[in-house]
């Protein structure tokens, strides 16, 4: 019988190959051969068994999967359109659909399972176990949500769907954004990338990326994926420069993707419009210390905090994707196999000399 071969986590920074038997399939089931799956912050905290949802039971990580249908159950209504053979995204979250969550729309919210069924989250103990992307398969059952990725786009790129949707739903459809307002990103990793991609195709009127002195190569990709103008704060006046690029009014919408720091939140708040809102998607692992209340307080500042994205951005990322190449080319820099997760990760985090990384991606194939 042909078994699926997955990374297994064990405990912060342990890992085993496992073999598991292939599900027989249920109404609606699908099972994906896995071909590239791309790492985000989250996925450091999770190797280092920080993240806080992680009770030490083994489980198989990776949550941004692109593979190919290998095989199917018997066909549902919302299996109409696939077939064996295509290539597709895997939504990362497996929603009940009747919880109260689910209901208004909040699909990672689900509370409607007895685990919560988020891929690279759910443990091995859990039937059929592969529910992660560091594997050579994954499972999606009939009511996971499966995006079909045009013939054109191959699985490297199909992985940038997750950081770019993210932009729509925390830029746009979250933060407000409308046709010629002005976008402040803090952050020029993926996500504040894909936020770039996202914002300039939904008509802003200026977008501005902030970074640090070591982030030069990734700003400069900013600019050529279309962002006015980029803020070295390490060298700039942040707050002088943001007030001259807004024409003194300050920023509509602030999105923080940077991960652990706090300090960019608190020091937006002087380059916010009155009215504007910030977004918070960087998970910081600390408590948020020396926040300007009363100054966020008189410029009526909203704060918002959305972690995932919904199915409508995820289906305007796979659009993107599908029309945008050269964007695709400028984001995606390395490819590692599954058995040097370790390395891929440390690459993703700056810490290899010499590597300037954007969008790493994971396949399931052992390094020759």
């Amino acid at each position: 019988m042909e078994q699926a071969t997955a990374l297994v986590q064990h405990g912060a920074g342990k890992f085993e190959f496992e073999n598991f038997d292939l599900p027989v399939l249920g109404e609606g089931d699908v099972l994906v051969r896995v071909e590239a799956n791309g790492l985000c912050a989250s996925d450091v905290e999770a190797y280092e068994g920080l993240d806080r949802d992680w009770d030490e039971r083994p489980r198989i990580l990776g949550h941004e999967i692109a593979g190919t249908i290998q095989d199917m159950g018997p066909a549902t209504v919302n299996r109409r359109g696939l077939a064996v053979g295509d290539r597709v995204c895997v939504n990362p979250f497996v929603s009940c659909g009747i919880c109260r969550s689910c209901l208004i729309g909040d699909l990672s919210g689900c509370t409607g399972h007895v685990e919560r069924l988020r891929y690279g989250m759910v443990p091995t103990s859990v039937s059929p176990s592969l529910w992660g992307g560091y594997s050579t398969h994954a499972f999606v059952p009939r009511n996971g949500i499966l995006y079909k990725v045009p013939p054109e786009v191959d699985a490297l790129d199909a992985t940038l769907w997750q950081p770019i949707a993210g932009g729509y739903e925390w830029a746009i459809a979250q933060g407000g954004l409308r046709v010629g307002d002005r976008l402040l990103v803090l952050g020029p990793g993926q996500r504040g990338l894909g936020a770039v991609l996202a914002a300039r195709h939904a008509g802003a009127g200026k977008i501005v990326v902030t970074g640090l002195t070591k982030d030069r190569f990734k700003l400069d990709v900013a600019l050529r994926l279309g962002a006015d103008a980029v803020i070295d704060v390490e060298s700039e006046d942040f707050v002088a420069r943001c007030m001259e690029l807004s024409d003194g009014e300050g920023f509509d919408v602030v999105l923080d993707t940077t991960p652990h720091a706090v300090t960019p939140i608190n020091e937006s708040v002087a380059a916010l419009r009155r009215g504007g809102t910030i977004m918070v998607i960087g998970v910081k692992l600390r408590t948020l210390d020396d926040f300007p209340i009363d100054q966020f307080l008189y410029k009526r500042g909203t704060l918002k905090a959305v972690p995932g994205s919904t199915d409508r951005s995820y289906r305007l990322a796979l659009d993107l994707v599908a029309n945008n190449p050269k964007a695709l080319s400028e984001l995606r820099t390395h490819v590692f196999g599954f058995d040097r997760l370790g390395t891929a990760l440390d690459v993703l985090k700056g810490q290899v000399a010499g590597e300037n990384a954007i969008n790493v991606v994971v396949t399931p194939n052992f390094t020759p």
